[in-house]
Parts: structure tokens; C-alpha cells; sequence
């Protein structure tokens, strides 16, 4: 795809976002960051419909259920899913990269990498969304060489960092 193309489908993947009712006002306060890999993406919410979630069309950020667990929370998981692209635009491209020990920040959270699992697109994800337990985030997305499968992140919270925005 030449860049001239991907500039005009990029603009229409935004247009197309912030037209379908995901936009400005659906977004989470805070980023996904994950210094290793080079990602700092905007949480956007979203519903969740016959117990799945309702991502939108956007590849630059990551999705989070609107009634989910917060991240910063003292017990349970938050879920965040987003997309890769093979062409390598996505959000989620480089989540395979992140392996144990690895840090990502949520809303001025710290959390560490505890481990990294490829799973069948067709597993169920409803067990990645919990009130209790241990604080922790999951990443949730294709896998960019092989969207048949899906990269999921485990991370849990370090410390007793306070959110900050």
C-alpha cells in the first residue's frame, strides 16, 4: 500500500471513529504506555454486547469496557484490547515483544509483565475482566502475523502507585 492510500485510509478510519459514537467524549482519561516497545496509545470505552467488547475501527488506541474495572484499582483486572495490522500501523503489533519483567503505565499506574500468551482467537475472553483478585491489566489483541491467534499480556500492579490523569 503506498503511503499516499494509507494517509487517506487513516483519515477515514478517524473520520469514521469519531462519526460512529466513539470519539472525544467515550475517551478514558489516560494512555497505555509501554516504554519497551515504543507505545503510548489513548484509552478509548466502550460497551460490551452479548458479553463482547465493542472495539471500534481506530488502530492507534486501546479499548477498555466502559464498566470495567479501573486500572488503578486495588483488586481485579482490567481488560484492554487492540488491533494489529500486518502492515505494522497497529497498536498492537509489538505486544508479542513485551515479555516478563517489562514495564507498561496506566494513568500514572506501574505495572510489570508477569507473563505472555498466544491463544486461539476463539477463546473466551470473559475470565480477562474481574472485579477482584489481584490489580492487574491484560492486553488483549491479533496477532499481527497471524490473526487466526491473539497476543494477551499479563501485568500486574507494582507498588502502590496512585493515579494521576
Amino acid at each position: 500500500m503506498t503511503r499516499p492510500v494509507r494517509a487517506l485510509l487513516a483519515a477515514f478510519v478517524a473520520s469514521s471513529f469519531l462519526v460512529m459514537g466513539a470519539g472525544p467524549a467515550d475517551a478514558a482519561a489516560g494512555r497505555v504506555k509501554a516504554p519497551s516497545i515504543g507505545m503510548n496509545a489513548p484509552i478509548v470505552k466502550v460497551p460490551v454486547k452479548d458479553g463482547r467488547l465493542q472495539v471500534g475501527d481506530n488502530l492507534h488506541v486501546v479499548y477498555t469496557p466502559r464498566k470495567g474495572d479501573p486500572p488503578c484499582d486495588q483488586s481485579g483486572s482490567t481488560l484492554y484490547a487492540g488491533h494489529a495490522w500486518q502492515d505494522g500501523n497497529g497498536v498492537a503489533d509489538k505486544w508479542g515483544k513485551l515479555r516478563r519483567g517489562k514495564i507498561i503505565y496506566v494513568r500514572g499506574c506501574k505495572f510489570r509483565v508477569t507473563k505472555r500468551e498466544f491463544w486461539s482467537e476463539k477463546r473466551s475472553i470473559a475470565p480477562l475482566s474481574r472485579p477482584d483478585g489481584p490489580p492487574r491489566i491484560v492486553l488483549y489483541g491479533c496477532k499481527a502475523d497471524d490473526y487466526s491467534k491473539a497476543t494477551v499480556v499479563f501485568a500486574r500492579k507494582v507498588g502502590k502507585s496512585a493515579p494521576f490523569g
